[in-house]
């Protein structure tokens, strides 16, 4: 054990260049679920069917055979640039994240009760607008707590990202094990690094729950309502 922390500096530079990636990884593949998932519900054929191939064409593949083909095999086409092995894993982790996030997005604005798209309608709000301002908004509350599940999940994909050279954390432990022939102890190690993580990843999505707009309404429903000396009702009841 203490040949392994010996190593602790270089641990710690591994430690952050996971979190990095997850910093990048989760936010970008948000952005690219709400895309997709709101093109698979579009209206328009040509929209839905680009969804579905980029989604079926992105989830088909293993995540590590998909590093490899951006890595190696993507530069050896005509005008293909060649990535950095950081910024090709940061690329191929948000698109597989945004592939798995669409399904999960388009299972949360389906949930959104009918009535609200044809109130829209009613009131004269542009498809942008009923989209933004109230599915979104509602349908928010059923997707953050599932894609939060998918968060974690890729706070452990990282892990493929050492494979193309990436020095994670996972890269420094398996150096570390060469060097120490300490396996189970840096396995450990990294176990609980990797515990830690998803944990503060789980903590700030159950924090972003509480932030959103239908959540703070229906906390508001439940405040307590004083009536008169001794009695009180929730607002929602006083209603």
């Amino acid at each position: 054990m203490r040949d392994v922390l010996e190593y602790w500096p270089v641990l710690t530079r591994g430690l952050w260049v996971t979190v990095w990636v997850s910093l990048c990884i989760i936010p970008g593949a948000a952005i690219g679920a709400l895309i997709l998932g709101a093109m698979r519900l579009s209206a328009a054929v040509a929209l839905r069917a680009a969804a579905i191939v980029v989604i079926e064409f992105v989830r088909a593949p293993s995540a590590l055979v998909l590093l490899f083909w951006v890595f190696y095999a993507l530069p050896l086409l005509p005008g293909m640039p060649r990535l950095s092995p950081l910024a090709a894993a940061i690329l191929v982790l948000a698109l597989d994240g945004a592939a798995y996030g669409a399904e999960i997005v388009r299972g949360g604005i389906e949930a959104v009760h009918r009535g609200q798209t044809d109130a829209c309608h009613a009131l004269g709000l542009s498809k942008v607008q009923s989209f933004t301002k109230v599915i979104l908004p509602q349908a928010l509350s059923q997707i953050v707590p599932a894609f939060g599940s998918l968060a974690r999940s890729m706070v452990k994909w990282t892990a493929i990202v050492s494979f193309i050279g990436v020095q994670d954390v996972l890269y420094v432990g398996n150096y570390i094990r060469g060097q120490t022939y300490d396996t189970v102890t840096v396995f450990c190690l990294l176990a609980a690094l990797y515990w830690i993580l998803t944990y503060l990843c789980g903590a700030a999505f159950r924090a972003l729950e509480q932030l959103l707009p239908l959540n703070r309404a229906l906390r508001a429903v439940r405040v307590p309502v004083q009536l008169a000396p001794g009695a009180t009702v929730t607002a929602g009841a006083a209603q």
